[in-house]
């Protein structure tokens, strides 16, 4: 996966699945941050109060990401939900499997089928679009080589936001992960080393 784009959905969408009596009702949600993706799981268990399960799982990014089985067995529901979303590269998105119990178990080899196959004709339901992963770096310098950063800065495409301080300038830029030891050395050269980053 390029590491200057990522995968997320354009609107919400749904499916349906029935295995053995089951009915596996699957919600997939943009969610930009992890406070919306818990917004729309609880708005999700409210709706389906009377739901044997709720199970769900969410990717923000690498590292922030959320799973639960909900009473169902260990590893056989929020787990192959993750697994699904990451199986499309997604990020940045929240999917919710309702389950209303038919009278059969299926197993837990059947229930990691059924969820992860109604996770993944829900995302086969929704409209997948790239976006620039844009990074924040933050920059701090003295006034005297404001327009040389600005120089530099306007060749990468990225957009910048200044604060004055009692010594000089706080920015932050965005760029694009590829690019960003690249932008660092071009202005450490343009400032003569006078600029100091804090990746964030």
């Amino acid at each position: 996966m390029d590491p200057d784009l990522f995968l997320t959905i354009v609107d919400n969408s749904s499916a349906e699945l029935k295995q053995k009596g089951s009915l596996f009702i699957g919600h997939l949600a943009h969610a930009p941050h992890r406070e919306s993706a818990e917004e729309f799981v609880a708005e999700l268990r409210s709706c389906f109060h009377d739901a044997t399960h709720n199970c769900f799982a969410y990717r923000m990014d690498e590292s922030v990401f959320r799973y639960s089985d909900d009473g169902e067995p260990p590893g056989t529901a929020g787990k192959p939900i993750l697994s699904t979303i990451d199986k499309f590269h997604l990020i940045k998105v929240v999917l919710v499997v309702t389950r209303y119990f038919g009278g059969t178990k299926l197993g837990t080899g059947g229930l990691i089928r059924a969820y992860s196959g109604c996770a993944e004709i829900t995302i086969k339901n929704a409209e997948i679009q790239k976006h620039y992963n844009f990074k924040i770096i933050e920059a701090e310098y003295p006034f005297e080589v404001i327009s040389q950063v600005h120089h530099v800065v306007n060749r990468y495409t990225g957009a910048i936001r200044e604060d004055a301080t009692p010594d000089g300038m706080l920015s932050r830029i965005e760029v694009l992960p590829s690019r960003i030891e690249k932008l660092k050395a071009e202005l450490r050269t343009a400032t003569s080393g006078r600029i100091v980053f804090t990746e964030k």
